[in-house]
């Protein structure tokens, strides 16, 4: 989507951090903002007279608000719904969403003995279920227009790889990722949605983390390169169900990468339909497993046996599938089975066959 003056935006945590900056960044294009945010009342109109003293470098003698601040709690949904209608209703519709209410967990996880309502059961709300309903409504808002549209779903680094801090945090915005991620097919309707995951960037709830740990991470993230992730996928109409990860060690890169994908890629084609792709397998066979065999006769199991190496016989033949190869060892009757009982015949005998394999359980699967 291009950036052109008279688009409208929502943006739901919109009266700090990278709510703010995103805002006040699409105010400078001449874009009409809404901000929804559960600050403090003085705090959120100061933030929209900031907007609209940009947006009014653009637009002269306007009939209705140039920017909108709703104070409201994303986890309300007839408050949000209402806060939607509202901005519909003053801007003709919606262009781009931004979803970036989020909050980390009041309380350390291990630490917390509460049934979660003001904790971690918030967290999870804010973070993940308000962003879904978010996405719900914005998605019902730009189909009702029947014109293209954006949405971007703030997600974090920590939704890609574990935070051990907050771990709560970390499960909420991994849901968000794969939600967002998993709405690709809604390109075909001309709505892109995409998510965005940078890594610290310099706000009140980052800076809970503390200096020290985020240094090992390479530092901060400026807000610039967050804001320009965010227009490039507003941008891009390419982008339909992409990660883009920002961090300082890598800069900008899309995640997962197209070798990840091809690990869960499947094919598309309808059931009975040969597909003229051929699928890349690309896994090693074992040339080799571990057995156990018997070396000498004896009661005791243990002496009796070791363990060794064997090749695998290959190659595998080709109406037969190599999935694993799995030694389950003996069953209760070992004793039996290494001192020679199970095979009957004389000692002497026996012992002409030594070494001989102790797994008798092994299967080929």
């Amino acid at each position: 989507m291009k950036l052109e003056l008279g688009l409208s935006a929502l943006i739901t945590g919109g009266a700090s951090g990278i709510g703010k900056a995103l805002s006040l960044a699409l105010a400078e294009k001449g874009v009409f903002v809404t901000i929804i945010d559960f600050c403090h009342e003085a705090r959120g109109k100061e933030v929209a007279v900031l907007l609209e003293s940009e947006i009014s470098k653009f637009h002269q003698n306007l009939n209705f608000p140039p920017a909108m601040f709703i104070r409201c709690d994303v986890t309300d949904s007839c408050g949000v719904v209402a806060a939607f209608e509202r901005h519909v209703g003053a801007y003709g519709g919606l262009d781009i969403c931004i979803n970036c209410a989020g909050i980390p967990t009041s309380v350390p996880f291990h630490k917390d003995e509460t049934d979660g309502v003001k904790s971690w059961r918030r967290a999870v709300n804010v973070n993940l279920l308000a962003v879904i309903d978010c996405t719900r409504i914005a998605i019902r808002c730009i189909q009702t227009a029947k014109k293209p549209g954006v949405i971007i779903n703030l997600g974090s680094s920590s939704g890609l790889y574990p935070m051990y801090l907050d771990p709560i945090y970390s499960a909420s915005k991994g849901g968000v990722v794969l939600f967002t991620r998993s709405l690709a097919p809604y390109r075909h309707q001309g709505i892109c949605i995409n998510v965005l995951c940078p890594e610290f960037v310099r706000t009140e709830m980052a800076a809970k983390v503390g200096d020290k740990l985020i240094e090992l991470w390479g530092g901060y993230v400026s807000m610039d390169m967050v804001v320009k992730g965010a227009f490039e996928l507003i941008t891009d109409e390419s982008k339909a169900g992409s990660c883009l990860w920002i961090t300082n060690r890598r800069g900008f890169e899309y995640w997962p990468s197209a070798s990840e994908k091809e690990k869960y890629s499947i094919s598309t084609s309808p059931p009975g339909k040969r597909s003229s792709t051929k699928t890349k397998w690309r896994f090693q066979i074992t040339r080799s497993f571990e057995k156990v065999v018997v070396n000498t006769l004896s009661h005791n199991f243990r002496d009796a046996t070791s363990i060794v190496q064997s090749p695998l016989s290959l190659p595998i033949k080709s109406n037969h599938v190599l999935l694993k190869i799995i030694y389950a060892g003996v069953n209760a009757s070992d004793v039996n089975f290494s001192s020679g009982r199970n095979f009957g015949g004389k000692d002497q005998d026996l012992g002409s066959c030594l070494p001989f394999d102790a797994g008798f359980e092994v299967g080929l699967f």
